[in-house]
């Protein structure tokens, strides 16, 4: 009698297990393919960044933004980094509502969204201080609906001698 119970148990057991539905989790992370800027690109101070990328999910993205940042000093962000004398090192983020409100559309619930603009501006001052020129880290983060998130980064150079580039 224990042997047909045990046998009926497993029985019903195995039949559970192998007909519920596994539920499929997202660990896949978001693909950024960064055209534009390019690595080591020089931006004149006062200029916009041209910005192109493509974004990609297996299942859908959520959002994404933008930062760049003084790659001085090591990367201590100090005080010193922030100001040095009579030059101040711009820092900013632009998140991805910035962008809609300038007209872009929103990547949420896409599998692949395609951007291209010119919305972030370098600006020449800061508070009548003149732009600390030299190395920047350009990364753009990408998080997909299962809070999945990538990130590139590209160094590109704040340089008044950096050539003017013309887009299509």
């Amino acid at each position: 009698m224990k042997k047909v119970f045990f046998t009926t148990v497993l029985a019903i057991s195995a039949f559970v297990f192998l007909s519920c539905e596994k539920e499929s989790i997202d660990a896949e992370r978001p693909v950024i393919k960064l055209i534009a800027p390019e690595e080591e690109e020089g931006i004149k101070p006062g200029s916009d960044i041209h910005f192109d990328a493509v974004l990609t999910d297996n299942v859908a993205l959520k959002s994404y933004k933008i930062n760049i940042h003084g790659a001085f000093d090591g990367h201590s962000h100090s005080a010193a980094t922030r100001a040095a004398g009579d030059v101040v090192a711009f820092e900013k983020t632009w998140l991805e509502a910035d962008f809609i409100q300038l007209g872009d559309e929103p990547i949420a619930g896409k599998k692949e969204a395609r951007l291209h603009h010119h919305h972030m501006v370098i600006p020449a001052e800061i508070d009548g201080k003149p732009i600390r020129e030299g190395h920047y880290h350009f990364t753009i983060y990408c998080t997909d609906e299962a809070g999945n998130e990538s990130f590139i980064a590209r160094e590109i150079e704040i340089s008044s001698s950096a050539e003017e580039h013309t887009y299509h």
